[in-house]
């Protein structure tokens, strides 16, 4: 039952990777090698561009991080089903933010970068 636990919130991380990976593969063939995109953001202002490389694959690179980290706790060995249960919760409660933080920081930097005539 533990196992089968593990394995849904595997599959649940693996899909929200998968989004955020495609979401970074898409944008990285819209945006010229040398161009720096918008990151951070106060409303419409601009704080902070970091290079492509930064920018599109820096959180799903963290997003695998945490995903390899999730997986090795929801599989200890003196794991309980009510732990199993709650890292289940953990991981499905935590994929979807991380993917939604990159897709709103994607889409926001290509839009601005779309305004800007630099795409």
């Amino acid at each position: 039952m533990i196992q089968g636990i593990s394995i849904a919130g595997d599959v649940f991380w693996i899909f929200s990777l998968a989004i955020i990976f495609s979401m970074s593969w898409a944008a990285q063939k819209r945006v010229p090698g040398d161009l720096s995109i918008p990151v951070v953001f106060r409303g419409d202002q601009v704080l902070v561009r970091a290079p492509k490389w930064v920018a599109l694959w820096l959180v799903p690179a963290i997003a695998m991080a945490i995903g390899a980290w999730l997986k090795i706790e929801s599989r200890g060995e003196d794991l309980s089903l009510n732990g199993a249960w709650i890292w289940l919760g953990v991981r499905v409660t935590l994929a979807p933010l991380v993917a939604t933080l990159h897709l709103t920081q994607v889409r926001k930097g290509l839009e601005t970068l779309d305004r800007e005539d630099r795409l």
